[in-house]
């Protein structure tokens, strides 16, 4: 298989995948903004997964960049059980999941709705 070329074709995601293969992780929790902000501080990093699109992995010198400008305004509440597209910049938000596996820090998967 050419993971650099797979697909996200359902939300939210069973496995995370880097372009040289499966990762071994799992979700964890929801979280919200301050949650982000510390994992964020303690090295997390960014995937954004969006059905039909292969997973966009955020780097390191860009994720306090795409936190502000983009995530931040656009974040559904962790404990949300609904949202409505009408109340996010652009009609889209994402879902933001913290995974844990043999990664050296957390991911933060956003789910882009």
């Amino acid at each position: 298989m050419d993971w650099a070329r797979r697909i996200v074709t359902r939300l939210p995601l069973a496995e995370l995948w880097t372009n040289v293969g499966l990762m071994d992780s799992q979700p964890a929790e929801r979280v919200g903004a301050a949650k982000i902000v510390q994992l964020l501080q303690n090295g997390a990093s960014f995937v954004v997964a969006d059905v039909g699109k292969p997973l966009r992995w955020i780097s390191a010198a860009d994720r306090f960049s795409f936190w502000r400008s983009e995530v931040k305004g656009r974040l559904v509440a962790a404990d949300a059980t609904r949202f409505d597209l009408d109340d996010y910049p652009d009609r889209y938000c994402y879902v933001a999941a913290m995974w844990d596996g043999t990664s050296p820090a957390p991911i933060i998967v956003l789910m882009h709705h």
